[in-house]
């Protein structure tokens, strides 16, 4: 038996670098065949990645390739790893959908080979950029020159979902006849396959309980906000509920009076804010059922926005709208619809503050060190990347600068709240 210890791994910020050493260099999979074939009876992998935390867009080395197939293998019992062959779409009908699904915030591949096959679209995890949520398979040129309908639907899909792919199927007459419909129904799998492959993940993944101790004239053992489950944070965030009403759909946003579009959108920030401009715009397209918005309903949108900074019926922080002295909620993102969401870049500025002040509050303060994972966990994200750390360390910064937050001894508190908590 063999034990093989992986040594790659995570920063502390969640950062995943694709430097495998010499499995980077030129014949390192050789190096990795050498290893993993010593074994007569079993080998037993330790690791605290997984395939799909590699990216083979960052690093086409084939020695990265064949290690993250060993991963996998070690970890599902499947050999084969899915690569984007860099090929355009066979067919008109496929780039047609493949646009739709980006226009819906999807990263999307083209002829994604497995097994063999070559899958006609795939879209890619944007958590997890190793790996993919959903093939989606179309009646194109691969399907026509199949030499049976048997080779067509069964066997096809019998090898993919072997390998562990969630299948879509879209056929070209009902897409051309109903996108809209199709387009849903593509976003719904795309969803219901990331469900899937998170609970998959939880029920692999071991879970970690960690304690911080901060030791200045003596000893004192304190336990990190990062214990949510202990420490009350997972009571402080609501669910991120996103705007849903009845329009006048039979008349398009840039048709409607400025004074009616504007209403319209006042209630979006009403049940939203404090919320991105450009997701209002997202927000505007979902309501009236468009697959995107178009120049004209940018343009419409821009001039209500304007309307209701003008009128003084909204706020505009960074981007971001809101309504007057409204209290900030503090939301999680684990179940929006809508991709752009999750996005770092689209966290309300207000929104963290309202976080970090609770981490702060509930921890009886924290280190800076400590509160991006805690605010991290407040909002949804499993991950605290570079990304996130660097919007939530900004804000920090802001709340010292105003004098909100005051440091002492590396602990970040409220102006006020050491002296009364030394009162008591």
């Amino acid at each position: 038996m063999i034990f093989i210890s992986v040594g790659y791994g995570k920063d502390e910020n969640g950062y995943m670098a694709i430097n495998f050493g010499p499995l980077n260099v030129e014949g390192g999979e050789r190096r990795l065949n050498v290893l993993i074939s010593r074994a007569k009876r079993r080998c037993e992998v330790f690791s605290s990645i997984t395939a799909d935390d590699i990216d083979l867009e960052r690093a086409p080395r084939r020695g990265v390739a064949s290690f993250k197939a060993f991963l996998s293998f070690a970890q599902t019992g499947r050999m084969s790893v899915a690569q984007n062959s860099g090929r355009d779409e066979d067919s008109p009908f496929e780039e047609a959908v493949r646009r739709a699904l980006e226009s819906l915030g999807y990263e999307v591949h083209a002829q994604v080979g497995i097994a063999g096959f070559f899958i006609d679209l795939a879209v890619l995890d944007r958590q997890k950029e190793g790996r993919y949520l959903l093939e989606i398979e179309c009646d194109g040129a691969a399907y026509h020159s199949s030499r049976s309908t048997r080779d067509r639907d069964r066997l096809r899909q019998a090898v993919l979902e072997a390998h562990g792919w969630h299948m879509h199927r879209i056929w070209s007459t009902d897409w051309f006849q109903r996108p809209a419909d199709e387009l849903r129904k593509a976003e719904e799998a795309i969803k219901r396959a990331k469900v899937i492959l998170e609970e998959e993940n939880e029920q692999q993944t071991p879970k970690v309980s960690l304690t911080i101790t901060n030791k200045p004239e003596d000893v004192v053992e304190r336990e990190s906000v990062l214990h949510l489950s202990n420490s009350g944070l997972n009571t402080l965030a609501t669910p991120y509920k996103e705007a849903k009403f009845d329009v006048p759909r039979r008349t398009e946003p840039h048709e409607l009076p400025t004074k009616e579009l504007s209403d319209i959108l006042l209630k979006i920030v009403q049940q939203e804010g404090p919320i991105h401009e450009d997701e209002i715009v997202n927000r505007a397209r979902d309501l009236w059922g468009f697959a995107r918005a178009g120049g004209r309903i940018q343009d419409a949108v821009a001039k209500g926005v304007r309307s209701l900074l003008v009128t003084k019926r909204c706020t505009r922080e960074e981007g971001f709208l809101g309504i007057p002295e409204a209290a900030i909620p503090i939301r999680t993102r684990e179940a929006v619809s809508s991709s752009s969401l999750r996005k770092p870049e689209m966290l309300p500025p207000a929104e963290i503050r309202a976080a970090i002040l609770a981490v702060i509050d509930v921890g009886h303060g924290a280190t800076q060190d400590e509160i991006p994972v805690a605010v991290a966990r407040l909002f949804g994200f499993k991950n605290t990347s570079h990304q996130f750390r660097s919007v939530i360390e900004s804000q920090i910064g802001k709340l010292l600068r105003q004098g909100i937050l005051v440091e002492a001894n590396g602990m970040l508190n409220r102006e006020g709240r050491q002296d009364r908590d030394s009162e008591r």
